[in-house]
């Protein structure tokens, strides 16, 4: 839809832009607040990490292993030659694929379409958008895809699973806000995977709000725990499996 709109636009007003740019200052705004920019493109992103990814990333990757584990498929896979590290690569790989395809196809098809109807000036405004967008989006799918399969090889229960991903997203977060009242320490904030979803997708984008009255954990300290949270999970799942393939 935004594509069409976006043709249409650019084929009866070809100025569009600077139009919506002068409408917004004539409505008493500031200009820099209506141009499609990369500010806009964050805000076309937390919509897909947020109601988009993270849903997703519940309602599906609860499924990947438990199944398997509940059936005692893992058996039969692992009498072929498949190893465990196989298997983990495999699933995450197509998860990611999927959670990748439904979040970052559909916003760089919109890029596309901006760029194309745009000025060689408009591009260079919106330049970083494409692999800002994919390495956040990347970062993001991949530690979701191996959390949710790491408290799945725990509970062994998509239901469980399901209710400890619940349970990290709020009450962890939660937990996080409490350190920070008591020690001062924005990056105490990072603890909590939500709080990291949108400074990651701020810096992917180089869209840090620079007198920002919220406090927000730095851009290394989300990361960095992004990174631990993915290596910690991995390390759970492969354990779990290779502990499998030894009873089998």
């Amino acid at each position: 839809v935004m594509m069409i709109i976006m043709y249409a636009l650019n084929q009866v007003v070809p100025s569009w832009r600077e139009l919506t740019q002068q409408v917004g200052v004539i409505a008493g705004g500031d200009s820099d607040d209506f141009v499609i920019d990369a500010g806009m493109y964050l805000v076309l992103l937390k919509l897909f990490v947020y109601p988009v990814l993270l849903p997703l990333s519940l309602l599906f990757g609860y499924d990947l292993i438990s199944k398997d584990i509940e059936t005692n498929a893992l058996d039969a896979y692992f009498s072929r030659p498949i190893s465990p590290l196989s298997y983990i690569l495999g699933r995450s790989a197509a998860f990611v694929g999927f959670l990748m395809t439904a979040t970052f196809g559909p916003m760089i098809l919109v890029w596309i379409s901006d760029w194309a109807t745009s000025s060689d000036t408009h591009l260079q405004q919106i330049a970083i958008v494409p692999f800002g967008m994919f390495w956040s989006l990347l970062l993001i799918s991949v530690t979701l895809s191996l959390l949710v399969q790491a408290i799945t090889t725990i509970t062994k229960s998509g239901l469980w699973t399901n209710i400890s991903f619940v349970f990290i997203f709020i009450v962890v977060s939660i937990f996080a806000n409490i350190i920070f009242a008591i020690t001062g320490n924005s990056d105490a904030l990072a603890l909590s995977i939500l709080h990291n979803t949108g400074v990651i997708c701020e810096y992917a984008l180089n869209e840090i709000p620079p007198n920002s009255q919220l406090f927000k954990a730095s851009p290394n300290a989300s990361i960095m725990v992004m990174l631990s949270t993915s290596l910690v999970s991995f390390l759970i799942v492969y354990r779990g499996l290779k502990r499998r393939t030894f009873l089998g």
